[in-house]
């Protein structure tokens, strides 16, 4: 029986790491808070407009954001695993860094489309296109 117990536990013990996810502390460029409700819309930056991505279901939403050249766009972790985001020139930091309710936040002063992923999760994917 007691051997039956320490399997239990130590299932239990490894159900509850995959649940923590990947990560550590927060992001290096942005700041905790948290978001919820619908991030499909514009989010408002220090210039005036900016985007925003809801991390969700392992999944970028949207998986494509249109700004402008000097925007902001926000990432919001809404979901219950640590994410990261990974593109060419920004990095949110470590792999699965941005714990439940955390952002991360890029500003964009080039036009193009910026392919970005979730290092910890394959497949999740989104772009940024500035304009």
């Amino acid at each position: 029986m007691n051997k039956r117990w320490l399997a239990l536990l130590l299932g239990c013990l490894a159900l509850a790491l995959v649940a923590a996810g990947c990560g550590g502390g927060g992001d290096d460029n942005g700041g905790g808070g948290g978001g919820s409700g619908d991030n499909s819309t514009p989010a408002p930056s220090a210039s005036g407009g900016g985007g925003s991505v809801t991390m969700k279901d392992i999944k970028f939403n949207p998986s494509t954001v249109n700004v402008k050249v000097g925007d902001t766009v926000t990432w919001t972790n809404d979901d219950s695993v640590g994410h990261d985001v990974t593109g060419d020139g920004f990095k949110s930091g470590s792999a699965g860094d941005i714990q439940g309710g955390g952002t991360y936040k890029h500003k964009f002063a080039k036009a193009g489309t910026f392919k970005y992923r979730c290092t910890v999760h394959p497949g999740m994917e989104g772009e940024v296109v500035v304009k």
